[in-house]
């Protein structure tokens, strides 16, 4: 029911209470009066809206009734709108306008404008949502329009509109990757730099198909982590890789922060991708640098601790016999043997200075090879001979299978000897007592010899053989160790079979199976590329120097 008031034709004032059809006093009395309550709430409710009420003639479409609201948005006093029509009231831009809106509604009963311009009284431009019915009330036909305003509304989706596009600027003028997400996980945005980087489309992507670039090896815990952050709010940060469109996996550093409302929900999540592919790799390198520093420089420390003992065992023996020797009266004998005793003293630390000496030669660029025909046989033969007396102290078979007739190589006479009596030194030292060492020399063919040294020692353990011939590397290294040595002795066989344009390996099947040794030597010796020729008095020696970086 519309209190609005009638016109000429019975529709005049308040509408008269419909009492037809009522069968008695009491019941027509009892209508009225719930009647007149329906028309006083409806009063209340058209009174206190919040949106502007205006009622219409169904037939002139002139306003008749408007609610307070009314007066307060368009700022006309109620006398004034009564009688006009909504395009005399800023609703509609002119007559011709309104009339067609007016037509429509009286065809189809019902009009809706969801973005409809109004000027005020004062000018004041606004935004209002329209919406028109056609009732019939007691025959008369009475319009009734609803007018929101809007115009808070569309500024802040204009403000919002404008703070996505950007949004969407800056994100595709960065040079990161960035996303967006629903509270949900959903991805719905991705910057062009994402397709570019992985050669999918949007749709490609979009929600959770992203995961289709992630490493294998990083997807679990990407999902699991990301997960988490959505169920509990908590920042996304991970270091992870992804697939380029070439096939390439880069390591990024992926980062996520939820966006929130006034009211602390989550609206959206705001993630940036950072390429540290470079910065990674960089960081991998230093890491093994510092731990090769590291192992370095233990190694120092056991290579001083080891040489301190090797060096102080020769001098505490000179030192004891050199005071027995002056201080007591010994028989011949026993002067003989304490004089012996001090010259194998003083050749072992000489041996042992030499070794250092070579080393350092090695690391600076200064040692040299005096290259001459060499019989190599003779070479291992010399050095056997030298180490004969410690193999049959020990009780070591020494088998021999020397190829015959072999023609001299070009090496140095002195670093080749060096070379063999380190290597047999060694199988010597690491074999038990009665066991066997098996020395061999063949020509695998015209351009290169083969020498190989076979024992059936302590071996080689899997883990230390591909550090054999490290410099300073021992295989026990605690304080009560079995054998001595400084650790540098297959080091210096290494280079100085580099030296000689050679190669050397080891091959051992484990501890206590034993180790083999095999040096190939071309026959003609090969200066690498960091040696360089240096002028000796004689014309028949040939040396080379080795250059600083070599080996």
């Amino acid at each position: 029911m519309f209190p609005f008031a009638q016109t000429a034709d019975g529709c005049v004032d308040s509408l008269p209470p419909i009492v037809a059809g009522l069968p008695s006093d009491a019941s027509r009395d009892a209508a009225v009066l719930t009647l007149g309550a329906s028309e006083s709430r409806y009063r209340r409710l058209f009174e206190t809206a919040q949106d502007a009420i205006l009622i219409l003639d169904g037939d002139t479409g002139e306003i008749v009734d408007a609610n307070p609201f009314v007066i307060e948005l368009l700022g006309y006093p109620l006398a004034d709108l009564f009688g006009k029509q909504l395009w005399q009231i800023g609703l509609f831009r002119d007559i011709d306008e309104s009339k067609a809106a007016f037509a429509r509604l009286k065809r189809d009963g019902y009009i809706r404008y969801e973005d409809l311009p109004l000027e005020t009284r004062e000018g004041r431009r606004a935004e209002v949502e329209f919406v028109s019915n056609v009732y019939d009330v007691d025959g008369c036909t009475v319009i009734q329009c609803n007018i929101r305003d809007i115009t808070a509304r569309k500024s802040a989706e204009k403000a919002a509109r404008e703070s996505t596009e950007r949004f969407r600027f800056l994100a595709e003028s960065m040079p990161q990757m960035v996303f967006t997400a629903r509270p949900n996980g959903d991805v719905d945005y991705f910057n062009q730099q994402w397709t570019a980087f992985t050669g999918f489309t949007f749709d490609e992507i979009k929600d959770w198909r992203w995961t289709r670039f992630i490493h294998p090896e990083d997807l679990v815990e990407t999902v699991q982590r990301w997960s988490h952050s959505l169920a509990t709010g908590e920042p996304f940060e991970f270091q992870h890789r992804f697939r380029r469109a070439d096939g390439t996996h880069r390591w990024h550093l992926s980062r996520a922060s939820p966006m929130r409302d006034t009211n602390g929900t989550i609206t959206m999540w705001i993630s940036s991708n950072t390429d540290i592919d470079d910065q990674k790799r960089i960081e991998d390198d230093l890491s093994r640098l510092y731990e090769k520093a590291e192992s370095l420089n233990r190694a120092k420390d056991d290579f001083l601790a080891t040489i301190s003992h090797e060096l102080r065992t020769p001098i505490t023996s000179i030192l004891g016999w050199a005071e027995l020797l002056t201080m007591i009266n010994l028989d011949e004998a026993t002067r003989r043997d304490g004089i012996a005793t001090i010259l194998q003293s003083a050749q072992t630390q000489a041996k042992l200075i030499d070794d250092v000496l070579d080393v350092s030669r090695m690391i600076t660029g200064k040692l040299h090879l005096a290259i001459e025909p060499v019989d190599l046989e003779s070479v291992l033969r010399a050095a056997l001979t030298a180490l004969l007396p410690a193999a049959n102290a020990k009780d070591i078979e020494i088998g021999l299978n020397f190829q015959a007739d072999l023609p001299p190589l070009s090496g140095d006479t002195v670093r080749l000897q060096q070379i063999f009596w380190n290597l047999l030194s060694n199988s010597l030292k690491f074999t038990p007592t009665g066991g066997r060492i098996d020395v061999r020399l063949v020509s695998t063919c015209a351009k290169s010899v083969v020498v190989e040294v076979q024992d059936t020692g302590v071996g080689i353990t899997p883990e230390f053989l591909p550090y054999v011939f490290d410099r300073f590397a021992q295989q026990d290294i605690t304080p009560h160790r079995n054998h001595g040595g400084m650790g540098i002795g297959l080091s210096i066989v290494k280079q100085l079979v580099e030296l000689h344009g050679g190669t050397v390996s080891a091959f051992s099947d484990g501890e206590d199976r034993g180790s083999t040794f095999t040096v190939s030597l071309p026959m003609t010796a090969v200066a690498p590329l960091a040696l360089q020729p240096v002028s000796r008095a004689s014309a028949r020696e040939k040396t080379y120097a080795v250059s600083r970086g070599t080996r």
